[in-house]
């Protein structure tokens, strides 16, 4: 009886194994495409981290049903053309069964339509871009904020809660600054007003002595900022020296992270970001914390903890799946989704894919203000809703 049932397994094992890519008996093999090495490595590393954090926390309480999510990472550099060779390995050497937490709008972009169409579930991309999410992919699964949704609270936010009259946006000259920009220039026109000065900036540049001087002779008094790290920090410390202190700096959500106060300095006090990740880093009681610590001996910052919600998204959906996991029961399972949330994840939802349904891919479509106090990020409003 033992030896039947010992051959019986075997044969499931076996089953499973050709019955879909990645999935077998005992493992559940993902891949993601992260910034190892290159420019952007601060945020790579850290989101990957942050997966593997969670990940080993799943699989060392038993796995789902059984079998332990193998996470294969991809030094892509934050480089396209490099990711779209890094991600084709994973899926047809490799065999990856998804693909997890993609950092980067550059690399997500050029993948996604392969990943689609090879019907390989991507779950999160870390990325603003509404590209991802409009129109909607049957297998592609945003989650963080898109920079259309941001573009709008941003300008509102300056406007309502700050009452800027001459606000200036400061843009990336890239697809993701200009959907920003796009975004926030409805909003300003939605609100009856023109834009004081809306400057484009080259995404490698680290001098703003030009962009501020026509910033103080604009007379603005409020300041929406479309940067990365560490051109974030640039822009405001230089901001400040050119005697911009008085005006609010409101930055895009990449930012929020304690990188930025580091690099900033005394100049960051009173900056504030958007933020989608509602984690308290100073309660060292969180569950999350205490996670990524058992694995990494560190406390996470916002780049780790985005990448534990990406980790957590596609487990919740692993979960929902049940034993019969495939890429389409992994599909059907994300599709109910309604303002999930879990340990770190907030208010996900998808629905049904609907090639004519621009929110069945959405996933997050809230956010909220975090601003530099003492050196340290704060919560400076509650969750703010995107407004027509």
């Amino acid at each position: 009886m033992k030896k039947l049932l010992m051959v019986l397994i075997t044969i499931l094992s076996i089953v499973v194994v050709m019955g879909e890519t990645g999935v077998s008996y005992n493992e559940i093999k993902v891949g993601s495409f992260q910034a190892m090495s290159g420019a952007v490595a601060l945020i790579g590393q850290n989101m990957a981290k942050g997966m593997q954090a969670y990940f080993n926390y799943v699989n060392d309480n038993g796995g789902v049903n059984g079998r332990k999510i193998n996470l294969i990472i991809a030094d892509d550099q934050f480089n396209p053309a490099k990711t779209t060779v890094e991600v084709k390995r994973l899926v047809e050497s490799d065999g990856v069964f998804a693909m997890v937490g993609g950092l980067g709008t550059p690399g997500c972009l050029a993948v996604m339509d392969y990943l689609n169409t090879s019907k390989v579930p991507f779950v999160y991309q870390g990325s603003g871009s509404s590209l991802l999410a409009i129109p909607p992919k049957q297998y592609v699964f945003p989650v963080q904020p898109n920079y259309t949704l941001e573009g709008n609270i941003v300008i509102n936010h300056l406007i309502k809660d700050k009452n800027a009259k001459r606000i200036a946006v400061i843009y990336r000259n890239a697809d993701d600054g200009k959907e920003f920009y796009a975004s926030a220039k409805k909003a300003m026109e939605a609100n009856g007003m023109k834009f004081a000065a809306e400057l484009a900036v080259n995404t490698t540049a680290n001098d703003f002595s030009t962009e501020l001087t026509k910033l103080i002779a604009a007379r603005v008094d409020g300041i929406a900022l479309m940067v990365f790290s560490p051109q974030s920090a640039n822009f405001v410390k230089q901001a400040r020296q050119y005697g911009l202190k008085s005006q609010p700096i409101v930055m895009s959500y990449a930012n929020s992270d304690v990188t930025f106060i580091t690099l900033a300095g005394e100049a960051a006090e009173g900056v504030e970001a958007m933020a989608w990740v509602n984690v308290d880093f100073s309660n060292p009681d969180l569950q999350s914390l205490r996670i990524f610590e058992k694995y990494y001996n560190e406390i996470p910052n916002a780049y780790a903890i985005a990448g534990m919600i990406a980790a957590e998204t596609f487990t919740e959906g692993v979960i929902r799946a049940g034993k019969n996991l495939t890429r389409e029961s992994l599909v059907k399972a994300l599709e109910t989704l309604d303002k999930w949330t879990g340990m770190v994840a907030h208010e996900i939802t998808y629905k049904p894919y609907s090639p004519t349904d621009e929110t069945s891919r959405l996933g997050k479509q809230s956010m909220y203000v975090l601003q530099v106090q003492n050196g340290t990020w704060v919560n400076a409003s509650d969750w703010i809703e995107y407004t027509e």
